[in-house]
């Protein structure tokens, strides 16, 4: 039989074999058909709906002396407050940006700056002070037989005062988180005064406690293997953390740096409710008064963090092609 002969035998044979193996992929539209359906799920949905329209309609001493028709009027107001000021007094919303422009002048720069520093600030202390108490925390490097490597009988005591503090130092993340960093800042305020580093001291110690946990767990779950050859090797535990696992978590720990920073806009903005000058402050100043202003500021302070989330963004993806690159 020719070469030509079993070619075209060949693709026959191969392509029925393929067809066999392969299973035929449902088209979405069969898929859609064949999720499953919860009926309690939608149940639940219409009920909760339906609890939603009864409070609003319905009056009592629970839910309000207030008829449906005060409802409506008050929600109607409050919508119309929304709208800008010279929108709302018939100066059409071409002076809108002149408006946000004189808030912005009067304070709202200060503010915003204000906010962003004692944010990044706090973030900075907490994550410089966790750094090095991971190596103590970690019961994988502070054990008395580090990564499963018995150091011993001299070491001894040593590890066992190594184990102390670390002990100390988790209950120290602990109790660092737990305390609410709002209930922190009146506190430091009422032992510093008004300014600006109990706010930050305060988030510094909340999030000292929350990147404890966070960085720790990234520690405990790491694959240990090159740490244990360099521990093999003679390294000490010091050597192990900053020349083989620091490079090797670094990303999984920036994630969360980020991820913390973030938040401390957030909650920058919110200490400012204390009294000192941050978009909390405005947001506190214009509630109830101004509440064209007040949306304003909050916009302001979700843009503050949206440029935070944009900027941590662009840093990680720089150091991802850096390291691809390496």
């Amino acid at each position: 039989m020719s070469c030509g002969s079993l070619e075209p035998a060949f693709w026959w044979i191969f392509n029925e074999q393929m067809t066999e193996v392969s299973p035929q992929t449902p088209r979405i539209t069969e898929l859609r058909r064949q999720r499953p359906r919860s009926i309690l799920l939608r149940l639940s949905c219409f009920v909760v709906l339906g609890l939603i329209i009864w409070a609003w309609l319905a009056s009592g001493p629970l839910l309000g002396r207030l008829s449906h028709e005060q409802r409506w009027r008050n929600f109607w107001n409050f919508v119309a407050d929304l709208q800008p000021g010279p929108a709302r007094r018939g100066e059409g919303w071409d002076s809108v940006p002149s408006w946000a422009l004189e808030l912005m002048n009067s304070g709202g720069w200060e503010a915003m700056g204000n906010t962003f520093a004692i944010s990044l600030m706090a973030i900075l202390i907490a994550a410089v002070v966790v750094l090095p108490t991971l190596l103590c925390s970690s019961r994988r490097l502070a054990a008395r037989d580090s990564l499963g490597i018995f150091g011993g009988q001299g070491q001894r005591i040593f590890d066992m005062g190594v184990g102390v503090i670390g002990t100390c130092i988790r209950g120290a993340h602990v109790l660092a988180r737990a305390i609410p960093e709002y209930l922190l800042a009146f506190l430091l305020l009422s032992l510093l005064g008004p300014q600006v580093w109990p706010l930050i001291l305060a988030l510094a110690i909340h999030n000292f406690g929350i990147l404890g946990r966070l960085w720790g767990e990234v520690l405990e779950n790491a694959d240990m293997s090159a740490a244990r050859q360099a521990r093999l090797a003679g390294a000490g535990r010091i050597g192990v953390f900053t020349t083989v696992l620091l490079p090797e978590l670094f990303n999984r720990l920036l994630v969360f740096f980020f991820y913390r920073w973030e938040t401390c806009v957030k909650d920058a903005t919110v200490l400012g409710m204390l009294g000192l000058l941050t978009l909390g402050k405005l947001i506190m100043l214009a509630k109830g008064f101004f509440w064209d202003e007040m949306i304003f500021y909050v916009l302001l302070s979700a843009s503050l963090i949206w440029m935070a989330d944009l900027l941590t963004g662009i840093l990680r993806s720089r150091l991802r092609q850096a390291q691809a690159g390496v």
